[in-house]
């Protein structure tokens, strides 16, 4: 993973900090979107269930609010983990006479052709439940964002990533494999700790990224999503309201610099001698 770099790197990583990429908040705004069919703030949601109801139509799944919509966006390769949603896929649509039941899964992408295979194959298997879109197209991703309820990002490596954090504007919950900037930009869900107290958290992070620790978190979220409503739309509240604006990641390059200019160097280069 580290091409040879990473004891390097763990040697010196106290000299070492992570910077979250920014999003573009005004091309990526569930209030003007001009992509989407209908518009929604996180004060006012109705415009979601109508961008639920447009990608189920136009995508060829059941017309059903209240099917829990799960979506995959990403470059069909290892790295992105189709494979594990793809070693998950029978387990999801098989439902287990509870929370899995009636779930639908959109994935988007391109790449190698196996994985395009199995996408087309999974659609055709689990017609009306399952859309396997074998390419990329920028209108849709917002449209599926918009419309879906939790986004699948199970990324064996991610430095940052950023369809995590347009889904958490656009009130989509993701379920992301613990690594990376997927980590650190996803607050895990922590239900209430008693009665009357509030739950924490955006989304599920799972440490494993293999089947079973996908299905964890997939499980984990259906149950919310479906046996408790009140404290999955706190949730979409939460996940809304976090800023993932270049003006944050504007500031914490200020504070590094700041501290460069405050701590001492570790090392010192070897002087320079001009002849």
């Amino acid at each position: 993973g580290g091409w040879g770099l990473q004891e390097k790197v763990r040697a010196r990583q106290s000299r070492f900090d992570g910077i979250l990429n920014g999003i573009d908040t005004t091309e990526w705004d569930p209030t003007n979107d001009p992509l989407l069919p209908a518009h929604y703030s996180v004060e006012n949601r109705t415009g979601k269930a109508e961008c639920k109801a447009h990608i189920q139509k136009t995508l060829g799944l059941n017309i059903d609010p209240d099917a829990p919509l799960l979506a995959f966006i990403g470059r069909l390769a290892p790295q992105k983990g189709i494979d594990v949603i793809e070693a998950s896929m029978n387990w999801l649509m098989g439902g287990d006479g509870d929370v899995l039941t009636g779930a639908q899964v959109i994935m988007m992408g391109s790449g190698e052709h196996k994985y395009a295979d199995f996408m087309q194959k999974t659609e055709a298997q689990y017609k009306g439940r399952v859309c396997g879109y074998v390419g990329f197209s920028s209108a849709m991703e917002h449209m599926i964002i918009a419309g879906a309820d939790i986004l699948l990002m199970p990324s064996r490596y991610e430095p940052c990533g950023l369809p995590q954090m347009y889904a958490q504007r656009y009130g989509t919950i993701p379920i992301v494999h613990a690594t990376g900037g997927l980590k650190d930009s996803v607050d895990q869900y922590e239900a209430p700790a008693g009665p009357g107290l509030p739950s924490n958290g955006t989304g599920w992070k799972f440490g494993n990224c293999d089947a079973g620790g996908l299905q964890w978190g997939i499980h984990n979220a259906l149950r919310v999503y479906k046996k408790d409503k009140p404290d999955w739309n706190a949730m979409v509240t939460r996940a809304m309201h976090k800023d993932f604006s270049w003006d944050i990641s504007a500031q914490k390059y200020e504070e590094i610099f700041e501290w460069v200019q405050m701590d001492e160097a570790n090392q010192r280069p070897w002087p320079f001698v001009h002849n």
